[in-house]
């Protein structure tokens, strides 16, 4: 047996004329047919070609607006076009600049600049005393001098016979020679120099001006041990001359002289060199 054909209501009829009901006419044999179900299914495959073919349609428009617009869009851009053609210079690479130095000047146009340097005081001996004179120390500022000292005439504190008593006393009773000299701090003459060394200041108004030279200065030892009478002989400048006073009257106390076991003023000479 074999199926003929199908209704629209599902039901299949064979080559004998049997009917065979549909799937649908089965599940609602004896049913309200009314119901929407039935009608769903009893319209599906209409309800399914008329979808099908709707959105075979809205698939073909939605793909044929686009290629609308490209082939407007074509149309417009099809006008003319207007070229424009630039001519470019061949321009060469810039050269590179090669720097070559000035000649140094020669070396004899070079100047000199005079520079100060500063060197610490050192004190240098002078003539030693003798019975006839008073003693005399020479301290250099700056540097060393080999110059002789000579002590001023005339003024009551130099060299000279007629300055002089026969037991090495000056007229107004200062003595330049006893029998035992003063000492400076339990040391000899060299303990004073090195002390008049660290406290005497080369002025650097004087070295900016270039001011130099000897002080001569003379100062009384005292028989309590202070020193006294400080007096320059021989000065160079105001600058100097003051800070060589300035050194000399702030030395501390010596031990005094002694002569017959008394002590007794001794009157001392000294030379500072101020050298740039």
């Amino acid at each position: 047996m074999k199926i003929r054909e199908e209704n629209k209501l599902g039901r299949q009829q064979t080559d004998t004329g049997i009917i065979i009901p549909g799937f649908d006419e089965i599940i609602f044999k004896n049913r309200n047919r009314e119901y929407g179900a039935y009608q769903i299914r009893k319209k599906y495959y209409s309800a399914l070609v008329t979808g099908t073919v709707i959105t075979c349609i809205i698939a073909s428009v939605l793909l044929t607006i686009p290629l609308l617009s490209v082939n407007k869009t074509e149309y417009m851009a099809g006008e003319p076009i207007r070229t424009i053609s630039v001519q470019m210079d061949e321009l060469e690479p810039p050269v590179d600049e090669i720097y070559i130095p000035p000649a140094p000047p020669p070396p004899g146009g070079a100047k000199v600049v005079e520079t100060v340097r500063y060197v610490p005081p050192v004190v240098v001996d002078s003539v030693p005393p003798t019975e006839e004179q008073p003693v005399v120390t020479d301290i250099a500022l700056v540097s060393n001098t080999d110059e002789q000292v000579e002590l001023p005439s005339g003024d009551g504190f130099g060299i000279g016979d007629d300055l002089l008593s026969g037991d090495g006393m000056g007229d107004d009773g200062t003595f330049f020679i006893v029998e035992v000299m003063p000492s400076f701090r339990g040391g000899d003459l060299d303990k004073f120099r090195e002390w008049v060394q660290k406290r005497t200041n080369y002025p650097q108004e004087a070295i900016d001006n270039r001011i130099q030279g000897r002080v001569s200065i003379t100062f009384v030892v005292e028989p309590d041990g202070s020193v006294t009478n400080v007096t320059v002989l021989k000065g160079v400048h105001p600058l100097i001359d003051n800070e060589a006073v300035k050194a000399i009257q702030a030395s501390p106390k010596w031990s005094p002289g002694l002569q017959r076991g008394k002590p007794v003023r001794v009157r001392y000479v000294i030379w500072l060199t101020f050298l740039i």
